[in-house]
């Protein structure tokens, strides 16, 4: 998670993209009647493994801190990846055995009271799937944990996610093209403002992206066009003013395969 330092307004609209976990459901225990003479029975055994299940009122910043190209791996059986953030989002790959591997994208983004990471597939065993979103659960009892590897030839420079203004970096950007991916929500679920700057330190931030978020989750992307467009290269500071609670991701974009045809 970034750490705020200053806000800066904006400029740019985007383009619409974005995706992800179900917690296991767990037992609930079937009340018997008393007999009319109660007599004294043992208490039940304490379950064996402590639930897993997010508290009525969690605390986000007990949710596990990634960054892009971390591997992580899943604590518990059966996680479910999905299609975008919250629990009511289609299921593209489910359920992940205890161990599966994971590469982070971007995160975490705060829904259905729980913090979401955009996820690649980095286990050659099976489920497999593309990318999607997995929700992380809460230290010390976190569904997901940094293995200490990082994904090599990545193509994800840097991370970052917060609520509200923040300034992050420097990131490298290097020849070729790249693109900014991000999800904001308002945390009451009323409305909220977006806004992203990138900032060489030569001069005024250029404004890169800017969006006025509804009542609902919204993912968008700086297309490498726009990104180009842009001009900025080198050690850049990604500056963001918003009162949306909000992660994006800088990321290089392979150039396409050449073609056969003539």
């Amino acid at each position: 998670m970034g750490n705020p330092s200053r806000a800066v307004p904006i400029l740019v609209a985007l383009v619409l993209s974005g995706c992800v976990l179900q917690p296991l459901p767990s037992a609930t225990p079937t009340l018997t009647a008393s007999p009319t003479t109660p007599s004294p029975s043992p208490s039940a055994p304490p379950t064996a493994a402590p639930s897993r299940s997010p508290s009525s009122t969690p605390d986000f910043a007990a949710v596990p801190e990634f960054m892009a190209s971390d591997v992580v791996a899943t604590t518990i059986d059966g996680l479910r990846v999905r299609q975008r953030p919250g629990l009511a989002s289609n299921v593209v790959a489910g359920l992940l055995p205890l161990g599966a591997e994971l590469q982070v994208i971007m995160g975490p983004i705060p829904t259905d009271e729980l913090g979401w990471y955009l996820v690649t597939d980095a286990d050659p065993a099976d489920p497999d799937f593309g990318e999607g979103w997995i929700a992380a659960g809460f230290e010390p009892d976190a569904w997901l944990a940094a293995t200490g590897e990082t994904a090599g030839e990545s193509p994800y420079r840097a991370s970052f996610a917060f609520t509200g203004d923040a300034e992050n970096g420097p990131v490298e950007i290097g020849r070729g093209d790249h693109a900014i991916r991000w999800v904001a929500v308002d945390p009451e679920r009323v409305s909220c403002q977006f806004a992203v700057s990138l900032d060489e330190g030569r001069g005024a931030p250029i404004p890169a992206i800017r969006a006025t978020i509804g009542d609902d989750l919204v993912p968008g992307t700086l297309q490498p066009g726009s990104f180009d467009a842009l001009g900025v290269r080198g050690q850049v500071f990604v500056v963001v003013a918003s009162d949306c609670a909000w992660t994006l991701v800088i990321q290089r974009v392979p150039e396409p395969e050449p073609s056969d045809e003539p």
